[in-house]
């Protein structure tokens, strides 16, 4: 489950570079929004995204879903701390609360699984 949850926070931080680098106009629907796909920072994101697909398909064939689903939150964490160091975004009090609160989430859940 840990290897989905960083191969997905990775993918999510090079979906969020290559989102900056990619040009307006190949945002929109059409043709040239194929284009997006060559910029290599989104390619990059999405095979990562796919093995994190792979690895989370992997887990749920081990796991209960009631128990996989919500460890899958574990990756706002990992989100936030990577756009903390790589991005230079700012994280302030409420969000530092944020994880905690979803810490606390998981380790309830999870434990609540060993009954």
């Amino acid at each position: 489950m840990i290897f989905a949850v960083i191969f997905s926070s990775f993918g999510q931080l090079l979906q969020k570079i290559g989102s900056g680098k990619v040009k307006e106009e190949h945002l929109k629907i059409g043709f040239k929004s194929v284009l997006v796909f060559f910029n290599p920072f989104i390619f990059s994101a999405l095979v990562i995204l796919f093995f994190a697909t792979l690895f989370y398909l992997l887990a749920l064939s081990k796991l209960p879903l009631s128990i996989a689903y919500p460890l899958l939150s574990s990756g706002y964490i990992f989100v936030l701390l990577l756009s903390k160091f790589f991005l230079k975004e700012k994280v302030g009090i409420r969000r530092w609360l944020g994880v905690f609160v979803i810490i606390t989430g998981i380790c309830v859940v999870f434990f609540s699984g060993r009954q």
